[in-house]
């Protein structure tokens, strides 16, 4: 049991000592750079870089979502409403997908902070 204990603890060092940037690195495959990275990083809490990190898959398809939508400002929604990135896909696509896809591109392109109001 006190090896277990042992283990549990190293693994939780090495998470809290872990670059956050690292945690969501993934997103540079997805045309954001480091910088955007490093400042989301800054000003966003440890705990969404977190979340954000185990559920990567779901943020990739999310993101993935909007680039093939046509929606060129994908990585201003995201680094603004990056919660609404963690929606189960079939959510967000729904969302989405009430609407007209030329309106909706056109008003998000114009105004992305409309996208709270989805």
């Amino acid at each position: 049991m006190n090896n277990e204990l042992k283990d549990i603890d190293r693994q939780l060092t090495e998470n809290i000592n872990e670059d956050p940037k690292t945690k969501i690195a993934y997103l540079e495959d997805l045309g954001f750079s480091e910088e955007n990275i490093h400042e989301f990083v800054r000003d966003v809490p440890a705990a969404a870089i977190d979340e954000l990190s185990e559920s990567s898959a779901i943020v990739r398809t999310n993101i993935s979502y909007l680039k093939k939508l046509g929606i060129n400002n994908y990585q201003e929604a995201f680094l603004r409403f990056y919660n609404m990135f963690l929606i189960e896909p079939a959510a967000f696509d729904d969302i989405f997908s009430k609407y007209d896809s030329d309106d909706l591109i056109e008003k998000l392109e114009k105004n992305i902070a409309i996208m709270e109001h989805l």
